[in-house]
């Protein structure tokens, strides 16, 4: 194996999560009156906007005074309420979890996802075994870290070398956060993000799919 640290996002990198976002968020707009239009929903791209941004589109508005209470219904349902009925492992991934676990590889989740929401999704759908451990924002209640203070965080307190890790991501964002810490990022290009965004900060490496993240890893070119 050409890596012996395996950093992974969640979110459009490990699994499709979408479908269950929206059900919290239509939970939370119909608690606050109105509803999304289908269209609107039926674009994965538009979960990249701010809460604010989909707020703006809940038909009839709501008005600007309930905005709070929408943020604070989507994060309720989605973390104590959404049975995650919708969320799945992409193709492939379960299988080379195995085989990079029967390699002695450590595989370490590192997400901006909330870690109560992340932690009921893998108690429901039995992937605890398949992590050596996840780490979110949340996980520091006293001070919110950032991905690329995450990572950190974790090449710190396992004294992971830095040639024998990568973080896998789908967005611009897991790039810099790789590149600011000196390891290499293979980004994905299934997931939600911008494919061009990301390609713009330079990664070491593309995958189309889980075979092309298995050849990076296992030495390929």
């Amino acid at each position: 194996m050409r890596y012996k640290v395996v950093l992974w996002d969640f979110d459009g990198t490990l699994a499709y999560t979408g479908a269950d976002v929206w059900i919290s968020i239509e939970y939370a707009a119909e608690k606050c009156g109105g509803k999304l239009l289908k269209e609107f929903m039926e674009e994965d791209s538009n979960l990249g906007k701010s809460v604010k941004e989909i707020y703006q589109k809940v038909v009839p508005y709501p008005g600007d005074g309930q905005y709070e209470k929408f943020e604070k219904l989507i994060r309720f349902h989605y973390r104590q309420l959404n049975e995650y009925s919708g969320t799945y492992l992409y193709p492939g991934i379960y299988e080379f979890l195995k085989e990079l676990i029967a390699d002695n590889v450590k595989n370490y989740i590192i997400t901006m996802k909330p870690e109560e929401a992340l932690e009921r999704i893998l108690k429901k759908k039995s992937w605890e075994n398949l992590f050596d451990g996840w780490i979110s924002p949340d996980s520091f209640p006293e001070c919110e870290k950032t991905k690329g203070e995450l990572i950190s965080y974790i090449m710190r307190k396992y004294g992971f070398k830095k040639a024998e890790s990568v973080y896998i991501g789908d967005t611009w964002s897991d790039v810099r956060a790789a590149h600011d810490n000196k390891i290499a990022c293979i980004g994905v290009t299934y997931g939600d993000g911008s494919t061009n965004r990301l390609q713009q900060e330079k990664p070491e490496y593309c995958a189309l799919n889980v075979s092309e993240i298995q050849y990076i890893i296992k030495g390929g070119t």
